[in-house]
């Protein structure tokens, strides 16, 4: 699967496209503008000009988690529409992202022993088209501790089909069949 980034940049990036007008207001333009996978909007003020780029889009804030299992030494992965995953899902009214990883971690993988979130690993960032609507989708990654028995229990109305504990060579193939924001979420939960 490929990845697909626009740089808001003030700063020329050597041998990536230049877009002079960046700002779609769906994801089918978007996707238009990424035929190259990679480009840039130079821009004086990046920030604003990323500001003003998502304007149209519906946000959506989840929040999830790569799970560590130490008596195993194993990590907690799920198979949803044929691709490995990590669990996540939607931040409900009043929740805090943290406790909205732990809740959605627990329903996706039907977990029953102690949760403990150890620490923030990053925030990844999607778009898509869903009833003629774009979405910003922000994720919240944390890595947790599971202390607990190993049974899982596949959330099937989420789509997933299959929960396994892997060690870190099993998740070697995961990662050949997963969206490339779980890749960049994995690279950074090992890098500290």
């Amino acid at each position: 699967m490929d990845k697909q980034v626009i740089h808001f940049t003030s700063e020329v990036i050597p041998n990536v496209e230049i877009v002079e007008n960046a700002m779609p207001l769906n994801v089918l333009a978007l996707s238009d503008l990424l035929k190259n996978n990679e480009i840039q909007a130079l821009n004086q003020h990046p920030k604003s000009e990323l500001k003003s780029f998502f304007k149209h889009f519906n946000k959506l804030k989840t929040a999830g988690g790569l799970v560590y299992h130490p008596k195993s030494q194993t990590y907690l992965w799920m198979k949803r529409l044929g691709y490995w995953d990590l669990p996540k899902g939607k931040i409900e009214a009043g929740e805090s992202s943290k406790e909205a990883a732990i809740r959605e971690i627990r329903e996706e993988c039907g977990l029953t022993g102690e949760l403990h979130l150890k620490h923030r690993i990053c925030s990844t960032y999607h778009v898509y088209e869903f009833k003629n609507k774009s979405i910003l989708k922000k994720n919240n990654w944390y890595f947790l501790e599971y202390d607990g028995d190993l049974n899982t229990i596949p959330q099937k109305e989420e789509q997933i089909t299959e929960v396994r504990w892997l060690d870190r060579l099993a998740m070697q193939d995961c990662l050949k069949n997963t969206y490339p924001s779980i890749m960049e979420v994995i690279q950074h939960a090992f890098e500290s």
